[in-house]
């Protein structure tokens, strides 16, 4: 029987949902793919699995870093507040002693009432944040193993301590949580690469294309769309793959599908030159995981000019066609390392009418920062733009 089916609703009137509504709070957790969003759901999932004042989500990197540390009631705490919670925390020595330590009751890990209330740890965390019981469930990571993450839920001291059965839902639900949160980490981790990698190939003076199976634009970086057009310039229909691009693609299938049978799956890439243009260079390589036969492969297009200079001037009207003759004088000055307010004394324009005369700039050029407009401009050798004084 699936974990879930093992925790029953207990006491609905008391704050803990139906079964039905719990399913549904599970899904969600384990549906979700922002940070923000998963947080929020885990927070709706402990309590609906136990009755709780509110809950905390204590989020950390490797190096013991917290990078989140938020409760359901809104409240935020930097990372001071943290470290002073956990220096005074008596609870911490235990810890550390068992490693892979799934869940935390205060209960039997605090000092008796009298003595408790007397402590730094009650006086400027527990009172000021109006709890008396609690649960951490925690996730253990990093070598050598520390808690790297936990999820807690809390109760005021008007209220009954965290029975055993409350613990024993706990503990069922934590393996729940650990997984969506493997899963979690994961999609961001390839998010993030694949974003990095995106942005450096956005900004590189190679001609890089990739294309899908079926000859479908995945991603195109700058360089290779200015040389992709004048690739196609002339050809009849003026389709979205240059022919010859087309044909190399369709010859690099049947080899692939060859290979395949064959049990082999390297193949060389096609090079060729453009027929009326043999300045204009083309590779197309076959993109393919070794072992993925679930999977189709894609394709790789380097485009180059072999004359620079051509391939420059051309970059030069291209880039300077797509901005308006005040865009261009801001791009100019802010590439050479003046501020906003040195643009528009120099220009004799407000500092407003400058920043919207970039931001359109960066839109159309594709940038980000001012850095990467000097990157890119330099790369495409538009002028010597003087480092940023």
């Amino acid at each position: 029987m699936p974990a879930s089916r093992r925790l029953p609703p207990v006491n609905e009137a008391r704050g803990v949902v139906s079964a039905a509504e719990w399913e549904r709070r599970l899904l969600a957790m384990h549906g979700a793919t922002e940070t923000e969003a998963f947080i929020g759901a885990v927070f709706r999932l402990l309590e609906g699995t136990v009755r709780a004042d509110f809950s905390l989500a204590n989020l950390r990197n490797v190096d013991g870093v917290p990078l989140i540390a938020w409760d359901s009631l809104g409240r935020e705490f930097d990372k001071a507040y943290m470290e002073r919670f956990f220096k005074a925390n008596p609870s911490v020595p235990y810890v550390m002693r068992k490693p892979g330590l799934k869940l935390l009751p205060t209960r039997g890990h605090l000092p008796a009432e009298p003595e408790l209330q007397k402590s730094v740890f009650y006086r400027e965390f527990m009172e000021p944040e109006s709890w008396r019981h609690s649960v951490a469930l925690l996730f253990w990571g990093g070598f050598p193993p520390l808690p790297q993450h936990a999820f807690c839920v809390f109760r005021s001291d008007k209220d009954e301590d965290f029975s055993d059965d409350d613990l024993a839902r706990l503990l069922a639900l934590h393996p729940h949580i650990a997984t969506a949160l493997k899963r979690l980490k994961a999609q961001l981790k390839d998010r993030s690469t694949c974003g990095a990698f995106t942005e450096v190939l956005r900004h590189l003076p190679v001609g890089m294309t990739l294309l899908d199976w079926d000859l479908a634009i995945v991603e195109q970086n700058e360089a290779s769309r200015r040389l992709w057009l004048r690739w196609i310039e002339g050809e009849a229909g003026n389709g979205a793959v240059p022919a010859d691009i087309r044909r190399a693609s369709d010859q690099l299938r049947r080899d692939w599908k060859d290979a395949m049978s064959r049990g082999s799956e390297a193949l060389p890439p096609i090079r060729w030159n453009h027929a009326r243009r043999p300045n204009l260079e083309a590779t197309v390589t076959l993109a393919h995981e070794p072992g993925s036969l679930l999977s189709h492969p894609q394709f790789v297009v380097h485009l180059h000019d072999a004359n620079p200079e051509a391939s420059l001037q051309q970059a030069n009207v291209d880039l300077l066609s797509k901005l308006t003759p005040p865009e261009r004088e801001a791009v100019l000055l802010a590439a050479q390392g003046l501020g906003n307010q040195e643009i528009a004394e120099q220009i004799f324009r407000s500092v407003p009418a400058v920043k919207q005369r970039l931001h359109k700039a960066f839109k159309k050029l594709e940038v980000r920062s001012r850095a990467q407009l000097v990157s890119l401009l330099r790369g495409i050798g538009w002028f010597d733009v003087r480092k940023p004084r």
